[in-house]
């Protein structure tokens, strides 16, 4: 079997991080890995079609994430890269119920307590399957965690969309239509994540919210905003103007692609009707009840998250969705305090209450790529083989090159 599997060493990671490991040392190309088979009977056996290359995979491979994260990584070694994905059921276990051998699927990498048959945690029991304390390898203390290796021996975030076949649990699972193109479908896990993240503040109808990012997440989470009906402002800084084009497409009503600080600021304040106030020294900070009323900032760099303090408003709110902090030294986090400002973070996605239903996001993605499929047209602009792996993540780590938003693996 073709695929990409993690290899998560720590003497690996060490080295990497101190610039002294190749591009993908981290990673592993094979022509014959064994195929995975069911080892429950809860477990589903999916023949991938399309896997998207996903920020987190190349933060993976660069180990741009802080050593935190290994806390919810796999616990087998190596393991599945890929968590973006549409595929095909192949097989199931005696005790899937939903899922049918030859429905197409979308997949999330969160494997919950109810996915694995465990009782729910305090988190998931609250619909917030990105925090269950079983992706740290806890379940609920009964003998159905040895069937899984023990307490510590199991959980992490699952993938799989970079290799031919995978496993899954069937919960992970959700039928998509067939009339949604393989390269529409693809699009449902990263959908959740800008479903999720605008859940966790909606913003009004008569509030301005600014997302940071013209990558896919920050275009989903545009998208997302718009397709939970909120008919609020949305401006969006985006890098290039392919990408400008495609927030403006999915319900963006300015982009600004300025790459001066300064000047970048004077912009997003023109477009709020905001105060510039000039410290002593450093950047200048958005002051007042002005602004914008929400940042979702889909980079989480040290430099976007000190941007985003800088332009809310006082008393505004700031949704952390991207990942690539690690350990900040520059952004100024006092900030917060003085203007007293709400940061959430938001990682991937779970149970949503929206228009008094309690939804899995992934079901609730699916059914709005199924609504309007021809809306997220045009995304997934390069399809490779896996064997091409080097190219596509070259091309996803520069997406300025060939105008790049989503690059996937095609296994069709």
């Amino acid at each position: 079997m073709k695929g990409i599997y993690y290899n998560l060493k720590l003497y690996k990671a060490v080295l990497k991080k101190i610039g002294l490991a190749t591009k993908f040392s981290m990673i592993k190309y094979r022509e014959d890995w064994p195929e995975p088979e069911i080892m429950h009977p809860n477990q589903v056996k999916v023949k991938t079609r399309l896997g998207g290359i996903c920020a987190g995979d190349i933060h993976q491979i660069d180990v741009s994430l802080p050593f935190s994260a290994s806390i919810i990584a796999r616990k087998e070694n190596p393991f599945q890269m890929g968590h973006e994905l549409v595929g095909e059921v192949v097989k199931i276990g005696d005790e899937v119920k939903d899922v049918r051998i030859g429905d197409r699927v979308v997949f999330s990498p969160m494997i919950h307590c109810e996915a694995y048959g465990f009782d729910p945690c305090n988190s998931c029991r609250e619909g917030h399957y990105s925090t269950c304390q079983a992706i740290a390898g806890f379940g609920d203390g009964s003998n159905l965690e040895e069937t899984y290796g023990g307490e510590g021996k199991f959980g992490g975030f699952a993938g799989g969309g970079f290799s031919e076949y995978f496993v899954a649990f069937e919960k992970q699972l959700t039928v998509i239509s067939k009339e949604v193109p393989d390269n529409i479908a693809v699009l449902a896990e990263p959908l959740t994540i800008g479903i999720h993240a605008a859940l966790r503040k909606l913003p009004q109808d008569n509030e301005t919210s600014l997302v940071i990012g013209g990558g896919i997440i920050g275009l989903m989470t545009v998208a997302a905003i718009r397709a939970l009906n909120s008919k609020c402002r949305i401006i969006t800084i985006a890098r290039y103007p392919f990408q400008a084009d495609a927030a403006k497409r999915l319900g963006a009503d300015e982009v600004i692609t300025e790459r001066n600080t300064e000047t970048l600021y004077e912009k997003i304040v023109e477009l709020t009707n905001g105060i510039l106030v000039k410290p002593a020294l450093g950047k200048r900070i958005v002051y007042g009840n002005t602004g914008p009323d929400i940042i979702f900032d889909t980079i989480g760099s040290d430099s976007t998250i000190d941007d985003a303090l800088r332009l809310i408003k006082c008393n505004g709110t700031i949704v952390l969705i991207g990942m690539a902090l690690g350990v900040t030294k520059k952004t100024e986090w006092a900030l917060q305090i003085y203007k007293e400002i709400d940061v959430l973070g938001s990682m991937n996605s779970g149970l949503e209450e929206w228009n008094g239903e309690r939804i899995d996001a992934l079901t609730l993605a699916a059914r709005f790529l199924e609504m309007n499929p021809d809306k997220y047209k045009g995304l997934v602009t390069h399809e490779y083989g896996i064997e091409n792996y080097k190219a596509a993540f070259k091309l996803a780590m520069n997406k300025r090159k060939d105008n790049a938003i989503k690059v996937s693996f095609t296994f069709i």
